[in-house]
């Protein structure tokens, strides 16, 4: 869709460790008259590729100079990926050298930092976004299939090239499917080449919304298409994508007065044991597809049988999920929060754990992607909800302080229209004073649908409940956002705190993420704390909370009463 620039906001992301910068920044755009931005600030580069990656911006501002290797490769990551907008560096001298590898490498243009005014910044940025979408025209009519609009078999091959590429050098894994759809021959021959068409049509779109924005879909013949998943963590989460994909393909597709019903084999090769080139890759897939034509009905086959096995498990421990909530085999642990003015017991976080008959004690990063996958993630996050309401009310028989008990939301329970009336039955019923309950949300989790959200924390913190923002400094947050939200607390990520005393970067941050906070109104808490010497780098500079091993692993229910009834300062 193109920008028309003289109507609507231009989204602008600043990618600069410095904050000086972001603030002369945004002072510049400020002064454009004709024209609104909304600037938003990546201070990291191992964030920046997740901020591009949302493509929430119109327009990216790269620092091109603190870290030259960071930020080229960078450029070349979205460059590769088909990042749709315009990248402009910045550099705080010209450098012929510089500015002909940034443009070769796909940067739309090149602004030297000490030389830009008002008019300088605004005509880059608008001339940038102008040529971005004059190249998107020509780039369409070569590489995209004229039906659907999905990549033809050349950017495909395209496609998988780079990716196979950057897996190579980032030693990850590629997933490549080659799916044929099973019936399509007989609906286009007995109902006609338009019934054809609006079923092939159907298919790339219901296709597209099966994977993330970084991988790809392509229309390569008559009913053949293939997907490509970059860096794929596990077995499980391709099934994941195979099994969703055959899900889609299967619900009927209306056609007039009539519904078209199809099939889908899907063959599977996973770069590097399918295959290290995309010719030896694509020829496993389609194997391993016909394989899956062989079987009854929709299926999915791997070209590895070391793989088929691992899907088998997965499908065995989805089932176990699905029968957990059943048989109450999840427990709330709790991990104390220490105020350090004087070593107390501020607050709480309960953290799910799955207490499986077989596997034993399972962490949330082993089955809670597998419940956001299969639509479990919503039932498991309201027994989270409704147990800390029922742990707050035991906390409450046994006469013990009243404190904040936090749980993780996921951004799905956001997304489901019954959460705000289901949250506030669940605290009536429950009969808890509402304030002790606080919901964490992540950076990633708010800034995926800023306004949405805001309008959702508004309604319940309305009700009482309160919010914190978890892993602060991980993802990406414009300041703007994170004022205009009902958040009382940020929480400093693990991996700032555990390089507090060892890295001088680390410590800057930590110190003006507590800054930040407090200039904002808000408490700060530090998670990961498990030294003494952390713990006193963080009362020195202010750190209202901390959260760690150095005082309390996260323990059952009786046991973090039994903390709270003797003197913590006993535990550190």
């Amino acid at each position: 869709m193109e920008l028309p620039l003289a109507e609507t906001t231009i989204r602008v992301l600043l990618i600069d460790a410095d904050p000086a910068e972001y603030a002369l920044v945004g002072t510049l755009l400020d002064a454009v008259g004709h024209t609104t931005y909304e600037l938003t600030w990546c201070r990291r580069f191992e964030h920046a590729a997740d901020a591009i990656a949302a493509d929430l911006h119109d327009v990216i501002l790269l620092d091109f100079q603190s870290d030259q290797q960071s930020a080229h490769a960078l450029l070349l990551k979205a460059v590769q990926q088909g990042f749709p907008r315009p990248i402009i560096v910045m550099t705080a001298e010209m450098d012929p050298g510089v500015d002909r590898e940034a443009v070769r490498s796909g940067a739309s243009d090149y602004l030297q930092k000490g030389r830009i005014d008002s008019q300088v910044l605004e005509r880059s940025i608008r001339y940038a976004i102008e040529r971005k979408q004059s190249e998107r025209k020509l780039a369409r009519l070569a590489h995209y299939d004229p039906l659907t609009n999905v990549p033809n078999r050349i950017l495909f091959r395209d496609r998988l090239g780079r990716a196979v590429e950057r897996a190579k050098r980032g030693q990850q894994t590629v997933a490549l499917f080659f799916v044929d759809l099973d019936g399509f021959k007989q609906i286009n021959d007995t109902m006609g080449h338009d019934a054809g068409d609006a079923l092939i049509r159907a298919v790339a779109e219901r296709l597209g919304a099966c994977v993330r924005k970084s991988d790809s879909v392509a229309r390569i013949g008559g009913d053949e298409f293939t997907l490509i998943l970059e860096d794929v963590s596990t077995t499980g989460d391709i099934v994941n994508v195979a099994r969703k994909v055959i899900e889609v393909i299967s619900r009927p597709v209306p056609f007039g007065s009539q519904q078209l019903f199809v099939g889908a084999s899907i063959g599977i090769a996973v770069y590097p044991e399918g295959g290290e080139d995309i010719d030896t890759l694509l020829k496993h897939a389609d194997m391993a597809m016909y394989q899956a034509k062989g079987l009854r009905g929709s299926a999915y086959r791997f070209y590895t049988e070391k793989m088929n096995v691992e899907a088998t498990n997965q499908m065995y421990l989805e089932a176990d999920l699905r029968r957990a909530l059943r048989r109450g085999e999840f427990e709330l642990y709790y991990q104390p929060r220490i105020a350090l003015g004087d070593e107390r017991i501020a607050g709480v976080e309960g953290l799910l754990r799955w207490n499986h008959p077989v596997r034993g004690l399972v962490k949330p990063a082993e089955f809670i992607p597998l419940a956001e996958d299969v639509g479990l993630i919503v039932p498991l996050g309201y027994w989270v909800i409704h147990q800390a309401c029922q742990d707050i009310l035991a906390m409450d028989a046994r006469g013990m302080e009243p404190i904040h008990l936090a749980v993780n939301l996921s951004f799905r329970q956001f997304l489901d229209e019954k959460f705000v009336q289901t949250v506030s039955n669940i605290i009536a019923d429950a009969g808890i004073d509402p304030w002790r309950l606080e919901f964490e949300l992540t950076e990633t989790a708010i800034m995926s649908n800023v306004e949405d959200t805001e309008r959702c924390m508004q309604v319940i913190r309305a009700l009482g409940p309160t919010f914190s923002l978890d892993d602060f400094g991980t993802g990406y947050s414009s300041f703007a956002h994170i004022q205009r939200l009902p958040i009382g607390a940020l929480k400093i990520d693990r991996s700032f705190v555990s390089q507090v005393n060892l890295r001088p970067d680390d410590a800057t941050i930590v110190r003006a993420m507590i800054n930040l906070a407090h200039g904002l109104g808000l408490k700060v808490i530090a998670e990961g704390a498990e030294t003494r010497e952390q713990v006193q780098f963080l009362r020195e500079h202010g750190c209202d909370q901390v959260q760690g091993y150095y005082y309390s692993t996260p323990v059952p229910f009786e046991e973090f009463a039994g903390l709270m009834r003797a003197d913590i300062k006993a535990v550190g």
